[in-house]
């Protein structure tokens, strides 16, 4: 299996090593700073919701005070933006436009924490401008978005990196380097199963995620992180897919239902319901600026205008001929996942346990299983913070330059691109009841 190619905006040579590199300190750069200037970088952030003023916002802003400065907010909701500042800990001036935070801004680096569909929209805009951008996944929600962020990328001559935080989970790059070693051989096929339960899926149905036009679905907007790990797991570009889903749980499956839980008049009979007047940060974030969106962030899950599938498979195919048998569903009593890539030589399982009702022994279980031979347990690594320890090493990455091995390099327009397009194809193969080819949907 090959090792994939250095991040183009690499300054030096990346080296090449062997075994576990959790904690590893090789050689890489950060294209954001890749500049000699002592001076920081403008940064500046589109979308001042939980996931933008905690991961992109107040950790940021404590993290790396000495190589950035926030420079301007921005989110179409006026009362969302000027709270921000406050939830950050930035003195920071803030806007409803765009275009008005740029001009008056002038931001180096924009981090683009929107609701999926206008990512696009953002993207080529700061392009345009000279700005370098970092977007959360997914990059874009269907092919005509992504047809256009990468020719504009190629038109400005700017970078974009999408923020694939799971690959940076140390355990994620374990898994990595296990397969690099070659001990199974070439990889003929992945069995890929993700959990999502009744707390953390259900929640996707609650919010604006809920519609296709706004997510692009769960493939798109959740699936797009699994995608992602797999082509880079792999080192292989997704050809084809053909998919199934539905939506059997939430929507109109429901029996009661209401705009959003306060306003619910059936609170004790309903298992979904949830009181978001105990989460003081998405009260202030939320509930006190629904006077300026009505957007409800504690939203019936039984709404009936849901048509994000709750419920998906898909088998996709690789260009290294190797195939992938993938699940999701959103309403499980248990969280996590099981993934195995099934080799010439051997098997490598992995088991993830997230949340559930029962204490494991550990949190994940990574074996490797020999052809005639005996099954190796492997103790993954034991980090702490989010996403399995990814975040914190991402934004060191990012903003830092630490050094890590080169396939580590961070993830660009084109990851961005593949894991979106996997996503989207297995939602067209849904709609159309027909197999979808990559290649018919992007000019990469």
């Amino acid at each position: 299996m090959s090792v994939l190619a250095p991040h183009p905006w690499t300054r030096r040579e990346f080296v090449k090593t062997a075994g576990t590199a959790a904690a590893a300190s090789l050689v890489s750069s950060s294209p954001l700073l890749a500049s000699v200037a002592p001076a920081k970088r403008r940064y500046a952030m589109i979308g001042t919701g939980d996931r933008g003023t905690s991961m992109w916002g107040q950790t940021v802003a404590a993290r790396y005070p000495d190589v950035l400065e926030f420079v301007g907010l921005c989110d179409i909701n006026p009362k969302r933006a000027a709270l921000a500042p406050e939830l950050i800990g930035v003195p920071c001036p803030t806007f409803t436009s765009f275009d008005e935070m740029c001009d008056r801004a002038k931001p180096d680096v924009l981090m683009v924490t929107t609701v999926d569909a206008y990512h696009s929209d953002y993207i080529v805009k700061a392009l345009g401008r000279g700005i370098d951008v970092l977007t959360e996944k997914p990059m874009v929600i269907d092919e005509t978005q992504c047809q256009a962020v990468l020719d504009a990328e190629r038109r400005t001559n700017r970078k974009i990196i999408v923020t694939f935080n799971y690959r940076y989970a140390p355990k994620h790059q374990l898994i990595k380097e296990i397969l690099l070693s070659g001990e199974i051989g070439r990889v003929v096929s992945v069995d890929f199963s993700w959990y999502l339960d009744v707390s953390h899926g259900a929640d996707y149905f609650r919010r604006w995620h809920r519609l296709k036009s706004r997510s692009g679905s769960l493939w798109v907007h959740k699936a797009s992180h699994h995608f992602d790990l797999v082509n880079w797991w792999l080192g292989a570009d997704p050809v084809e897919v053909t998919a199934r889903g539905g939506v059997e749980v939430y929507g109109r499956n429901g029996t009661m239902r209401s705009t959003n839980c306060r306003a619910c008049g059936n609170k004790s009979a309903c298992r979904f319901y949830y009181d978001i007047t105990k989460n003081e940060r998405r009260m202030k974030l939320y509930v006190n600026c629904e006077s300026a969106d009505h957007y409800y962030r504690d939203g019936c899950v039984f709404r009936e205008d849901i048509d994000t599938y709750d419920t998906m498979q898909a088998l996709v195919k690789y260009s290294n001929g190797a195939s992938m048998a993938y699940s999701v569903n959103a309403f499980l009593p248990i969280e996590g996942y099981r993934i195995a890539f099934n080799g010439e030589k051997g098997r490598l399982e992995v088991r993830d346990y997230e949340r559930q009702a029962w204490t494991p022994e550990t949190e994940t279980d990574i074996a490797v299983i020999k052809s005639f031979g005996e099954r190796r347990v492997i103790p993954p690594p034991k980090v702490e913070g989010g996403h399995y320890g990814g975040d914190d090493r991402l934004k060191d990455l990012i903003f830092r330059q630490v050094k890590m091995p080169d396939y580590m390099q961070l993830p660009d327009s084109r990851a961005g691109a593949l894991a979106c397009l996997t996503g989207i194809a297995a939602r067209t193969s849904i709609e159309q009841q027909r197999t979808v080819k990559i290649a018919d949907l992007v000019r990469l």
